[in-house]
């Protein structure tokens, strides 16, 4: 029996669909499928019960789920413990990342695999897209996290087609009001409705900022930005204050610390339509052999890939 499909039992359960449990390990629907229809044979009933929409777990595999979940966590314990012994001396892993880690849950997830994997030296290289991509190509890095969106102008398909892409987190173009604004209670807000505001954006040279100029451009207006700030703590002090709306992305809004805002936010956030999405990746190079701790890393990501896929949008 393949232990490691147990975890995949583990994470279809929770998502209940097979496509988002294929997406957040990182596998096909197909073998995915396949995995779990093995795993019943050889238990000897069905895990679930399928439906052209979704999927639930019968009787028996809530029964199994519990026992599931155990071997889930054993396999990753053992397999961490059998990683330190056989690494105690290694490289640096160089991993890029985009900014606003902390608001993708990136550092959480760093601290926790540097903690169960003191062996190993993380250094962390903050930089955009583009400077993020070509610091992995020119093996400054050996992973990246880096943003991609079809509206993006400088797409690179060479560049692309040497990378191995792992789709991370989803994001959608959302607009970020005052608490007065008259938009505030709409449930989605399509560009051209703001062609008369003045706009807070991240700084230009950057996929974010180039991704809301051409949205508004194709929208018929260009913007009046009067502030740009990689801080998104400012941006929304800005909007808070009365002087401005801002563009960001879903993830923008998941604060990293604890924040009280009390009975009424100082900030409403409405999705644009039609949507604007982007993707986050974890990209290594193609047909190159990775480090021991930038594969083990990357394993790693499909335990936690939960926390992220919470911030996902449709």
């Amino acid at each position: 029996m393949e232990i490691s499909y147990f975890r995949e039992f583990v994470v279809l359960a929770e998502t209940k669909n097979f496509w988002a449990a294929a997406d957040r390990l990182f596998i096909g629907q197909s073998s995915l499928s396949k995995h779990i229809k093995t795993l019943e044979n050889q238990l000897g009933q069905p895990l679930f019960i399928r439906t052209s929409r979704k999927v639930e777990l019968t009787p028996f595999g809530e029964v199994m789920l519990p026992y599931a979940q155990s071997i889930a966590n054993l396999q990753y314990e053992y397999e961490a413990a059998a990683f330190n012994f056989c690494n105690q001396e290694t490289a640096p892993l160089e991993i890029a990342t985009i900014p606003v880690m902390a608001h993708y849950g990136l550092i959480d997830a760093l601290m926790q695999f540097k903690q169960d994997h003191p062996t190993v030296q993380v250094n962390i290289h903050e930089a955009d897209t583009l400077v993020a991509r070509d610091m992995l190509l020119d093996r400054t890095c050996e992973l990246a996290f880096y943003r991609e969106s079809k509206n993006y102008m400088e797409h690179d398909p060479e560049k692309e087609r040497r990378l191995v892409k792992l789709p991370f987190a989803r994001d959608r173009l959302l607009v970020v009001l005052p608490p007065d604004h008259p938009l505030c209670g709409a449930e989605s807000i399509e560009l051209a409705q703001l062609a008369g505001e003045n706009f807070a954006l991240i700084p230009p040279g950057t996929l974010p900022y180039n991704v809301c100029m051409r949205a508004c451009q194709e929208a018929n207006f260009l913007p009046n930005v009067i502030f740009t700030s990689n801080n998104l703590e400012a941006i929304l002090d800005t909007v808070r204050r009365g002087s401005c709306v801002a563009l960001l992305f879903t993830h923008h809004m998941n604060f990293p610390h604890q924040v009280d805002f009390g009975d009424t936010p100082p900030f409403v956030s409405v999705p644009i339509t039609p949507a604007i999405k982007t993707n986050l990746y974890l990209c290594y190079r193609k047909g190159e052999p990775l480090s021991a701790a930038a594969a083990y890393f990357i394993e790693y990501c499909k335990q936690v890939k939960t926390r992220f896929d919470e911030g996902a949008v449709n």
